[in-house]
């Protein structure tokens, strides 16, 4: 009987997970991001060259980019907030793997975000606010007590 490596035998739940076409659209355009990042810094775009120091690198001109006064924000090439940085994450492993069926390591890249989370959300409103829209939350009517029939009060 042949042995195999465990990295061999191990089943990669990435690879076999179905994605809705929302979260493919989304990962789609998190990609072409990442490769208008690649253009701008004459790296190679394609999926087969994501690697593990160039995601992290990514994600550390992502979050620089906020500190960046002459960096701006535009349509072709917007500033990130941190949950759509993490999203790009996640995008660029899905992609990577698919295309070399090696996923980079993300967590370097996700500890430098996560660091970064912590103050931007203290010094930057909430996504919601700034675009002007409603909050994803709205108030719910209160929820009257129920009546004490039939028990008497002290």
């Amino acid at each position: 009987m042949p042995r195999f490596s465990r990295s061999e035998m191990e089943l990669r739940p990435s690879m076999l997970r179905r994605y809705s076409d929302k979260t493919l659209s989304c990962y789609r355009a998190r990609l072409a991001h990442y490769q208008h990042w690649c253009h701008l810094r004459g790296y190679q775009a394609g999926t087969n060259a994501i690697t593990t120091a160039k995601l992290l690198e990514y994600v550390d001109d992502q979050i620089a980019r906020w500190d960046d006064s002459y960096d701006q924000d535009t349509d072709a090439y917007p500033k990130y907030r941190p949950d759509t940085i993490r999203q790009t994450i996640n995008a660029l492993v899905y992609w990577a793997e698919r295309s070399t069926g090696q996923a980079p390591d993300d967590r370097a890249a996700k500890q430098a975000l996560s660091s970064f989370t912590e103050t931007f959300n203290r010094t930057h409103p909430p996504a919601w606010r700034v675009t002007g829209r409603r909050s994803p939350r709205p108030r719910r009517a209160a929820i009257p007590r129920p009546l004490d029939v039939g028990r008497e009060r002290p």
